[in-house]
Protein backbone atom coordinates (compact mmCIF):
# COMPACT_ATOMS: atom_id res chain seq x y z
CA UNK A 1 0.00 0.00 0.00
CA UNK A 2 2.82 2.08 0.83
CA UNK A 3 4.92 1.16 -2.12
CA UNK A 4 1.40 2.46 -4.52
CA UNK A 5 1.40 5.57 -2.66
CA UNK A 6 4.58 6.56 -2.96
CA UNK A 7 4.36 5.58 -6.69
CA UNK A 8 1.29 7.74 -6.83
CA UNK A 9 3.04 10.70 -5.51
CA UNK A 10 5.96 10.53 -7.65
CA UNK A 11 3.84 10.55 -11.40
CA UNK A 12 2.03 13.80 -9.54
CA UNK A 13 5.54 15.36 -8.93
CA UNK A 14 6.60 13.88 -12.33
CA UNK A 15 3.65 15.50 -14.53
CA UNK A 16 3.57 18.95 -12.08
CA UNK A 17 7.47 19.58 -13.05
CA UNK A 18 6.83 18.60 -16.85
CA UNK A 19 4.28 20.88 -17.04
CA UNK A 20 6.47 23.66 -15.32
CA UNK A 21 8.75 23.17 -17.90
CA UNK A 22 6.57 23.29 -20.47
CA UNK A 23 4.95 26.87 -19.32
CA UNK A 24 8.88 28.37 -19.53
CA UNK A 25 9.21 26.99 -22.95
CA UNK A 26 6.04 28.60 -23.97
CA UNK A 27 6.68 31.82 -22.04
CA UNK A 28 10.24 31.87 -23.53
CA UNK A 29 9.03 31.70 -26.84
CA UNK A 30 6.17 33.93 -26.90
CA UNK A 31 8.75 36.51 -25.14
CA UNK A 32 10.88 35.90 -28.86
CA UNK A 33 8.40 35.90 -31.01
CA UNK A 34 5.83 38.20 -29.75
CA UNK A 35 7.42 41.50 -31.23
CA UNK A 36 9.89 40.86 -34.47
CA UNK A 37 12.31 43.74 -35.20
CA UNK A 38 10.57 44.04 -38.45
CA UNK A 39 7.21 44.51 -36.55
CA UNK A 40 8.56 46.88 -33.70
CA UNK A 41 10.12 48.83 -36.75
CA UNK A 42 6.42 49.14 -38.92
CA UNK A 43 4.46 49.65 -35.32
CA UNK A 44 3.46 52.94 -33.86
CA UNK A 45 3.37 53.80 -30.40
CA UNK A 46 0.13 54.86 -28.85
CA UNK A 47 -0.03 58.26 -27.03
CA UNK A 48 -0.12 57.45 -23.35
CA UNK A 49 -1.85 60.73 -22.50
CA UNK A 50 -4.80 61.68 -25.05
CA UNK A 51 -6.19 64.75 -23.40
CA UNK A 52 -4.29 67.18 -25.62
CA UNK A 53 -5.19 70.10 -22.34
CA UNK A 54 -2.70 68.26 -20.13
CA UNK A 55 -0.07 70.12 -22.31
CA UNK A 56 -1.74 73.15 -24.17
CA UNK A 57 -3.14 74.39 -20.53
CA UNK A 58 0.38 74.62 -19.19
CA UNK A 59 2.19 75.40 -23.55
CA UNK A 60 -0.45 78.38 -23.59
CA UNK A 61 -0.06 80.12 -19.81
CA UNK A 62 4.49 79.43 -20.43
CA UNK A 63 6.01 82.75 -19.08
CA UNK A 64 9.28 81.35 -20.50
CA UNK A 65 10.79 83.50 -23.11
CA UNK A 66 12.49 81.83 -26.26
CA UNK A 67 16.16 82.51 -25.78
CA UNK A 68 18.76 82.94 -28.43
CA UNK A 69 21.58 81.04 -27.55
CA UNK A 70 21.85 77.34 -29.04
CA UNK A 71 20.41 74.79 -26.72
CA UNK A 72 21.42 71.58 -26.85
CA UNK A 73 20.01 70.08 -23.96
CA UNK A 74 17.34 70.46 -21.24
CA UNK A 75 16.20 68.43 -18.37
CA UNK A 76 12.71 68.59 -17.33
CA UNK A 77 10.59 66.30 -14.81
CA UNK A 78 8.19 63.42 -16.04
CA UNK A 79 5.71 64.29 -13.20
CA UNK A 80 2.53 66.37 -14.76
CA UNK A 81 2.02 67.94 -11.70
CA UNK A 82 4.98 70.18 -12.80
CA UNK A 83 4.16 70.34 -16.58
CA UNK A 84 4.71 74.50 -15.86
CA UNK A 85 8.25 73.31 -15.46
CA UNK A 86 8.20 71.25 -18.38
CA UNK A 87 6.22 73.91 -20.73
CA UNK A 88 8.70 76.88 -19.69
CA UNK A 89 11.93 74.53 -20.65
CA UNK A 90 10.20 73.63 -23.65
CA UNK A 91 9.79 77.23 -24.67
CA UNK A 92 13.34 78.38 -23.86
CA UNK A 93 14.86 76.32 -26.07
CA UNK A 94 11.78 76.32 -28.73
CA UNK A 95 14.24 78.51 -30.88
CA UNK A 96 17.21 76.53 -31.49
CA UNK A 97 15.05 74.38 -33.80
CA UNK A 98 17.18 70.54 -33.89
CA UNK A 99 16.41 68.30 -36.35
CA UNK A 100 17.33 65.39 -34.08
CA UNK A 101 16.31 65.02 -30.42
CA UNK A 102 17.95 62.22 -28.16
CA UNK A 103 14.66 61.13 -25.52
CA UNK A 104 16.58 59.75 -22.27
CA UNK A 105 14.22 58.31 -19.50
CA UNK A 106 14.86 56.22 -16.71
CA UNK A 107 13.41 52.40 -17.02
CA UNK A 108 10.99 52.89 -14.10
CA UNK A 109 9.84 49.49 -13.84
CA UNK A 110 12.73 47.33 -14.88
CA UNK A 111 10.64 46.29 -18.08
CA UNK A 112 13.73 46.14 -20.59
CA UNK A 113 15.24 42.47 -21.01
CA UNK A 114 18.42 44.79 -21.25
CA UNK A 115 20.17 47.94 -19.01
CA UNK A 116 19.65 49.96 -22.09
CA UNK A 117 16.31 49.74 -24.15
CA UNK A 118 15.53 51.76 -27.62
CA UNK A 119 12.77 51.64 -29.85
CA UNK A 120 12.74 51.66 -33.80
CA UNK A 121 8.84 52.50 -33.77
CA UNK A 122 7.52 56.05 -34.20
CA UNK A 123 5.25 57.67 -31.48
CA UNK A 124 1.82 58.70 -31.96
CA UNK A 125 1.17 61.46 -29.91
CA UNK A 126 -2.14 64.41 -29.15
CA UNK A 127 -0.28 66.55 -31.66
CA UNK A 128 1.04 63.91 -34.02
CA UNK A 129 3.21 61.67 -34.97
CA UNK A 130 6.62 61.71 -34.22
CA UNK A 131 8.95 60.26 -36.57
CA UNK A 132 11.84 57.77 -34.74
CA UNK A 133 15.36 58.24 -36.28
CA UNK A 134 15.47 54.42 -37.12
CA UNK A 135 19.34 54.37 -39.08
CA UNK A 136 20.93 56.21 -36.31
CA UNK A 137 18.78 54.11 -33.34
CA UNK A 138 19.92 50.94 -35.06
CA UNK A 139 23.03 51.75 -34.71
CA UNK A 140 22.97 50.84 -30.73
CA UNK A 141 22.16 47.24 -31.58
CA UNK A 142 25.93 46.82 -31.89
CA UNK A 143 25.75 46.94 -28.21
CA UNK A 144 25.21 43.74 -26.38
CA UNK A 145 23.27 45.79 -23.44
CA UNK A 146 20.99 47.64 -25.73
CA UNK A 147 17.94 45.73 -27.07
CA UNK A 148 14.82 46.91 -28.94
CA UNK A 149 11.72 46.52 -26.63
CA UNK A 150 7.66 47.23 -26.78
CA UNK A 151 7.28 48.70 -23.14
CA UNK A 152 7.54 51.98 -24.37
CA UNK A 153 3.73 53.12 -24.31
CA UNK A 154 3.79 52.30 -20.66
CA UNK A 155 6.99 54.23 -19.93
CA UNK A 156 5.68 57.76 -18.63
CA UNK A 157 9.14 59.16 -18.35
CA UNK A 158 8.75 59.03 -22.11
CA UNK A 159 4.95 59.73 -22.66
CA UNK A 160 5.25 63.20 -20.19
CA UNK A 161 7.56 64.83 -23.20
CA UNK A 162 6.81 63.30 -26.48
CA UNK A 163 3.91 65.85 -26.60
CA UNK A 164 5.87 68.59 -25.58
CA UNK A 165 8.80 67.18 -28.00
CA UNK A 166 6.35 67.27 -31.00
CA UNK A 167 4.72 70.90 -30.14
CA UNK A 168 7.78 72.84 -30.21
CA UNK A 169 9.83 70.74 -32.70
CA UNK A 170 7.54 68.71 -35.13
CA UNK A 171 10.16 68.38 -37.79
CA UNK A 172 12.39 66.45 -35.70
CA UNK A 173 13.21 62.88 -35.77
CA UNK A 174 13.51 61.62 -32.60
CA UNK A 175 16.01 58.67 -30.44
CA UNK A 176 13.98 57.42 -27.62
CA UNK A 177 16.35 55.62 -24.75
CA UNK A 178 15.59 54.20 -21.34
CA UNK A 179 18.23 53.35 -18.46
CA UNK A 180 17.70 50.82 -15.72
CA UNK A 181 18.33 52.26 -12.56
CA UNK A 182 21.37 49.53 -12.35
CA UNK A 183 22.98 50.21 -15.26
CA UNK A 184 26.82 50.22 -14.78
CA UNK A 185 29.26 53.31 -15.51
CA UNK A 186 30.60 50.51 -18.02
CA UNK A 187 27.43 50.60 -20.28
CA UNK A 188 26.42 53.88 -19.96
CA UNK A 189 30.66 55.19 -21.03
CA UNK A 190 30.03 53.20 -24.30
CA UNK A 191 26.42 54.29 -24.33
CA UNK A 192 27.72 58.26 -24.33
CA UNK A 193 30.61 57.17 -27.29
CA UNK A 194 27.87 55.40 -29.50
CA UNK A 195 25.97 58.19 -29.17
CA UNK A 196 28.57 61.09 -30.23
CA UNK A 197 28.72 58.98 -33.59
CA UNK A 198 24.96 59.51 -34.40
CA UNK A 199 24.03 62.80 -33.15
CA UNK A 200 24.95 66.09 -34.69
CA UNK A 201 25.54 69.58 -33.68
CA UNK A 202 21.98 70.89 -33.87
CA UNK A 203 20.85 67.86 -31.85
CA UNK A 204 19.09 68.39 -29.04
CA UNK A 205 19.15 66.46 -25.37
CA UNK A 206 16.05 65.96 -23.44
CA UNK A 207 16.54 63.99 -20.40
CA UNK A 208 13.33 63.29 -18.26
CA UNK A 209 14.16 63.25 -14.93
CA UNK A 210 12.59 63.94 -11.65
CA UNK A 211 14.80 64.81 -9.09
CA UNK A 212 14.35 63.60 -4.74
CA UNK A 213 11.70 61.25 -4.02
CA UNK A 214 9.78 60.42 -0.96
CA UNK A 215 11.05 62.81 1.62
CA UNK A 216 9.82 65.53 3.50
CA UNK A 217 10.07 69.00 1.29
CA UNK A 218 12.56 69.91 4.09
CA UNK A 219 15.15 67.18 3.76
CA UNK A 220 14.46 67.23 0.13
CA UNK A 221 15.77 70.73 -0.25
CA UNK A 222 18.51 69.36 1.59
CA UNK A 223 19.20 67.05 -0.89
CA UNK A 224 18.78 69.04 -3.42
CA UNK A 225 21.62 71.55 -2.61
CA UNK A 226 23.92 68.59 -3.08
CA UNK A 227 22.32 67.69 -6.21
CA UNK A 228 22.81 71.06 -7.45
CA UNK A 229 26.28 71.50 -6.12
CA UNK A 230 27.18 68.30 -8.34
CA UNK A 231 25.49 69.90 -11.74
CA UNK A 232 27.25 73.18 -11.02
CA UNK A 233 30.59 71.54 -10.36
CA UNK A 234 30.71 70.23 -14.33
CA UNK A 235 31.86 66.85 -13.63
CA UNK A 236 29.46 64.04 -14.31
CA UNK A 237 31.99 61.60 -11.99
CA UNK A 238 30.36 63.39 -8.80
CA UNK A 239 27.07 61.79 -9.54
CA UNK A 240 27.71 58.75 -8.47
CA UNK A 241 28.14 59.96 -5.15
CA UNK A 242 24.96 61.02 -5.06
CA UNK A 243 21.71 58.29 -3.96
CA UNK A 244 18.54 57.11 -6.08
CA UNK A 245 16.23 58.18 -5.33
CA UNK A 246 17.05 60.86 -2.29
CA UNK A 247 18.63 62.96 -5.05
CA UNK A 248 17.20 61.90 -8.08
CA UNK A 249 15.83 58.91 -10.27
CA UNK A 250 18.20 58.90 -12.87
CA UNK A 251 22.31 58.89 -12.52
CA UNK A 252 22.13 57.29 -15.70
CA UNK A 253 20.37 60.10 -17.24
CA UNK A 254 21.73 63.17 -16.01
CA UNK A 255 25.72 61.26 -16.55
CA UNK A 256 25.06 60.38 -20.29
CA UNK A 257 23.16 64.21 -20.03
CA UNK A 258 26.59 66.20 -18.78
CA UNK A 259 29.15 63.71 -20.51
CA UNK A 260 27.52 64.84 -23.93
CA UNK A 261 26.99 68.56 -22.93
CA UNK A 262 30.85 68.91 -22.07
CA UNK A 263 32.63 66.73 -24.56
CA UNK A 264 30.17 67.10 -27.69
CA UNK A 265 28.57 70.13 -27.37
CA UNK A 266 30.74 72.11 -25.38
CA UNK A 267 27.76 73.80 -23.81
CA UNK A 268 27.34 75.30 -20.35
CA UNK A 269 24.48 74.35 -17.52
CA UNK A 270 21.78 76.93 -16.27
CA UNK A 271 18.91 76.24 -14.29
CA UNK A 272 16.07 77.68 -15.22
CA UNK A 273 13.79 76.22 -12.35
CA UNK A 274 13.60 74.68 -9.06
CA UNK A 275 10.33 73.42 -7.47
CA UNK A 276 9.12 70.79 -4.83
CA UNK A 277 5.69 68.68 -5.43
CA UNK A 278 4.84 70.54 -2.04
CA UNK A 279 4.79 74.31 -4.03
CA UNK A 280 1.53 72.84 -5.67
CA UNK A 281 -0.87 72.08 -2.79
CA UNK A 282 -1.67 73.97 0.59
CA UNK A 283 -1.75 70.63 2.49
CA UNK A 284 1.13 69.24 3.81
CA UNK A 285 2.64 66.20 1.82
CA UNK A 286 5.33 64.12 4.04
CA UNK A 287 6.60 62.02 0.56
CA UNK A 288 7.34 64.76 -2.30
CA UNK A 289 9.22 65.27 -5.88
CA UNK A 290 11.24 67.81 -6.51
CA UNK A 291 12.32 69.41 -9.72
CA UNK A 292 15.49 70.93 -10.90
CA UNK A 293 15.22 71.78 -14.67
CA UNK A 294 17.90 72.56 -16.45
CA UNK A 295 19.03 74.06 -19.47
CA UNK A 296 22.86 73.72 -21.50
CA UNK A 297 23.38 76.41 -23.67
CA UNK A 298 26.43 76.93 -26.05
CA UNK A 299 27.90 80.68 -25.57
CA UNK A 300 28.78 81.78 -28.79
Amino acid sequence: MKFKLALIIFFIVLAGLAGVLWQRQKYSFVRANAAPLGTLQTMTVPPQFEDESIFLTPINFSTATPTTEKVTGITVPHHLLATDLIANAFKFAASSSPNQILLISPDHFNLGQTDISISLSDFSTVFGTLDTDKQATQKFLNLPFVNVQNFFYREHGLGAELPFIKYYFPSAKIIAVTFKESTPKWELEQMVEALKKVLDKNSLVVQSTDFSHYLTATNAENHDEQTVKVLQSGDPEQLFLLNQPDNLDSIACQYVQMRLQNEFFSSKLQILGHKNSQDYTKQTVDSTTSYIVQAYVQNN
